[in-house]
């Protein structure tokens, strides 16, 4: 099973022969180099994105240069389903990192949510994730400190590494810069590296290049008050419609 089927699998039980329908449709495949553009403001959204392997984010730039970073796209995300509606990109995405990426033009894309109820299922609730996300994006930037900020995205981003991976790991790679995060939280590189400098100091977190591991995940999850429970980690069960839905697939740490 692939990263992509493997993340959408999460949120929806499908059948074996769910699959078929979606691996008919016509799609481009496309190698991303870090830095460059898979999407740009302002252009028209005709396609839908699967991040089949690799790191993006999704930015909006000020007129004056800032950026803001609005999330990243980790390997199985699906992106820019506005494209269903036929509207024009209001952001960019870049690519973090070689992006391997299949684009599905949106027509045919439409047609099979029309003939497949447990797709259509499955990328309805992949939705709700990701627009719940950007509601947390809010929260953390609006009301967190700088220690939660980036101790929530850091579990935040390892959760999600799991889920599309199936790795269990405290070690997460991730490629991201100072200023990476920095656009993303709203703070300034100089305050990031300090305050993951405390943290490396606390035994909350090691770092090497490249990569980050969480060395006390339940620790950190009460000081950055982290409870996974926005990420909707429940799988619907279309298999068996008088089960209970949705099933719980995992549990958070409570906040307290």
């Amino acid at each position: 099973m692939t990263v992509f089927k493997r993340r959408l699998a999460q949120y929806v039980q499908l059948e074996n022969d769910a699959w078929t329908v979606f691996d008919t449709l016509e799609r481009q495949d496309t190698v991303y180099e870090a830095g460059k553009d898979l999407i740009r403001a302002g252009e028209p959204a005709q396609q839908v994105f699967i991040l089949q392997s690799g790191w993006a984010l999704r930015y909006r730039l000020l007129e004056d240069g800032r950026r803001q970073i609005v999330n990243f796209m980790l390997p199985g995300d699906v992106f820019d389903l506005q494209a269903l509606a036929d509207l024009t990109a209001d952001h960019s995405v870049t690519a973090v990192t070689e992006c391997h990426v299949s684009a599905i033009p949106s027509e045919p894309f439409i047609d099979m949510l029309k003939h497949s109820g447990h797709l259509a299922s499955a990328f309805w609730w992949s939705a709700v994730q990701e627009e719940s996300i950007l509601r947390e994006q809010i929260v953390r930037i609006g009301r967190r400190s700088a220690r939660e900020r980036i101790g929530h995205l850091l579990l935040e981003l390892h959760r999600r590494y799991v889920g599309a991976t199936g790795e269990d790991i405290d070690r997460l790679t991730m490629p991201l810069t100072r200023a990476d995060i920095a656009d993303a939280l709203g703070l300034t590189p100089v305050h990031v590296s300090r305050t993951m400098s405390a943290m490396r100091r606390s035994g909350l977190i090691t770092e090497e290049k490249g990569a980050i591991t969480l060395e006390d995940r339940e620790r950190l999850a009460r000081l950055s008050l982290f409870d996974m429970d926005y990420l909707h980690l429940k799988k619907l069960n279309l298999l068996n419609p008088k089960a209970a839905n949705p099933i719980y697939t995992g549990r958070g740490v409570d906040a307290d």
